[in-house]
């Protein structure tokens, strides 16, 4: 991936590597600044900056509110001669925990000088669910036969909105909000299950709303395998016990 920005008389060109990343990844590449004039340029600054946006706010051009999670000071009080460069690498390691790119914004990449927030070149990042998470999804897909609506960020989590399968197994729930991360080296899930049921109102039997939650913190040494690999089973075996608290006693 590329970006070119202009701030004359200099010439910011931003090189990636790669097309999207997973949480926990690294994110590399290449930065030049060059001299577009006939006269020799004093540099003061040059930076690159990770940060998160919201699209709304970015394509408004107003006040973006930059979220900044990491930055790179890649040279100060530099001279370029008459046509000269400057190439350096930079690299962020991204957390474990760190937004997802969703409908309502995701990391970007901005670059340029001191005012680099306000008035320098940006490249919108994809990034993705971490492969562990991505793989407890799939079993909660696939095992259980939920279907995954939406992936989003909430705050320092990422909410997953999964529905049931129609059957009798979950005749009360309507939906479950997952909140999910990889934190210190845990698999944290939280579950908002959202339940229905009967009540009553006066001498009227009324349909109630509810919410039924319950939050697991598993090590590292129970969801991954000799290897790296994920464990499947470990998923299968938390999700479960999580899905208990919104089946019902007895299944007819």
């Amino acid at each position: 991936m590329r970006s070119t920005f202009f701030q004359q008389p200099l010439e910011y060109q931003l090189e990636v590597e790669g097309e999207n990343w997973d949480q926990g990844g690294i994110i590399k590449g290449k930065l030049r600044v060059l001299n577009m004039s006939a006269a020799a340029v004093n540099v003061k600054t040059v930076q690159i900056v990770l940060a998160h946006g919201l699209i709304k706010a970015i394509k408004e051009k107003g006040e973006v509110g930059w979220e900044i999670q990491q930055k790179r000071l890649i040279s100060k009080d530099i001279s370029l001669q008459p046509g000269g460069e400057q190439s350096s690498e930079w690299s962020f390691d991204l957390p474990t925990d760190c937004p997802i790119t969703d409908k309502q914004g995701g990391l970007f990449l901005l670059f340029g000088d001191d005012d680099v927030l306000s008035a320098g070149g940006r490249l919108d990042l994809k990034i993705q669910l971490h492969p562990i998470l991505q793989s407890f999804l799939q079993t909660f897909t696939t095992q259980f036969r939920f279907l995954l609506k939406y992936q989003k960020r909430k705050a320092e989590w990422t909410e997953v909105k999964l529905v049931p399968p129609d059957s009798r197994e979950f005749p009360n729930m309507d939906y479950v909000y997952c909140f999910l991360r990889i934190h210190q080296e845990k698999l944290e899930a939280h579950y908002r299950f959202k339940m229905k049921g009967l009540g009553r109102s006066g001498q009227q039997m009324t349909i109630t709303k509810k919410n039924r939650e319950i939050e697991q913190s598993i090590p590292q040494e129970n969801y991954l395998q000799p290897g790296g690999f994920p464990n499947r089973a470990c998923f299968r075996e938390n999700i479960d016990q999580a899905l208990n608290i919104a089946r019902p006693e007895v299944i007819f």
